[in-house]
């Protein structure tokens, strides 16, 4: 059986773009990690893995062992990701499930801190997971069905009133004539019309694939920071009085707090306000991305601005901002683009 000819949608080629350059950050990563383990006391750096597995059983060198093959398996599967990314982005079927497994399990050991680098990393691997579900999801999914031989879905027939106003470029429809009995009845309409009393409403214009890069960058990095932030503000409200404490007992906070020139009470209202501009900068991305992405042509304005405001606020965090400034960039190019500017221009 012949694969069917259809046409491949626009927010593919631009979710492996960006799945694609996460798997080789990952990849690099891994492999700097590797490369630097005795040179820059790496052991030191991942001593609580190191101690797990000395607690199941494993001497010392063993433990060292095991984590650095754990380390150069995920920099296999990520530039395998990456590979993977380029043929799914043609098109290829069976290089979609290889991505999904590749990048799903380098993305997640990223995100758990498998690799280090803090948050950075942590919201590199979770990029990578959210934009292989994403791979499986909507439009996408229904392309590579329909390349795998299901049938494509049949568009929706919405009956009308016939005493409505007949819809623009449609054709009044005659009624059925009433003729004696055993009169033949009317033959059904070809395939792909609708049957009398029936029309096929227009299908919705898609996303220019411009407004498509921008709305999915701001929805996904905004979901990040908002979730990222309402656990912090509540972390800092529960943990109250005992702030200084948490700080001395986590390592990273500690060198923070000797690389700065803040005391712990100024730090801890910092990270209250920080924190507090970042939610409802995070809630208002993740309302203009939803406001176009629902097709309201009006909500350009609003995402453009929530783009500009990400901007500054990630340079001010730099660099714990700094794949937030490059997204919040990517999306104001995309929104200055001529289809974006094209589309958000029709009424």
């Amino acid at each position: 059986m012949s694969t069917p000819v259809v046409s491949r949608p626009p927010i593919l080629r631009g979710a492996c773009l960006y799945l694609g350059v996460l798997s080789a950050i990952i990849a690099i990563r891994a492999v700097t990690v590797v490369s630097s383990w005795n040179s820059e006391s790496r052991e030191d750096d991942f001593a609580g893995a190191l101690d797990a597995l000395r607690d199941a059983g494993l001497s010392a060198s063993g433990a060292v062992t095991t984590y650095k093959t754990m380390i150069v398996v995920v920099a296999v599967l990520a530039a395998c990701g990456a590979v993977f990314a380029v043929y799914t982005a043609q098109g290829h079927r069976s290089s979609r499930v290889g991505m999904t497994v590749a990048i799903g399990v380098a993305g997640v050991l990223a995100f758990v801190g498998a690799l280090g680098g803090g948050f950075l990393f942590a919201m590199v691997g979770a990029l990578a997971v959210v934009f292989t579900i994403r791979m499986w999801t909507g439009e996408i999914r229904t392309y590579f069905r329909t390349l795998a031989g299901h049938e494509p879905p049949a568009p929706k027939i919405t009956k009308v009133d016939p005493f409505a106003p007949t819809p623009s470029g449609v054709a009044p429809l005659d009624p059925a004539p009433h003729g004696p009995s055993g009169a033949v009845a009317p033959s059904p309409p070809p395939q792909g019309q609708a049957p009398p009393g029936y029309y096929l409403p227009p299908a919705p214009a898609a996303l220019p694939r411009p407004v498509s890069i921008a709305v999915w960058t701001t929805l996904v990095g905004s979901a990040i920071v908002a979730f990222g932030s309402g656990i912090g503000l509540l972390g800092l409200g529960l943990i109250g009085d005992d702030y200084e404490q948490v700080v001395r007992d986590s390592p990273f906070s500690e060198r923070m707090m000797n690389q700065s020139s803040l005391d712990y009470d100024q730090l801890y209202r910092l990270s209250l306000t920080f924190l507090g501009i970042c939610l409802p900068l995070a809630l208002g991305g993740l309302a203009a991305a939803i406001l176009v992405l629902v097709k309201k042509r009006t909500g350009d304005v609003f995402l453009f601005v929530m783009a500009a405001l990400t901007v500054v606020m990630s340079v001010l965090l730099f660099p714990v901002g700094l794949p937030w400034t490059a997204a919040a960039i990517v999306c104001l190019v995309q929104l200055r683009r001529r289809e974006s500017r094209a589309w958000f221009a029709k009424t």
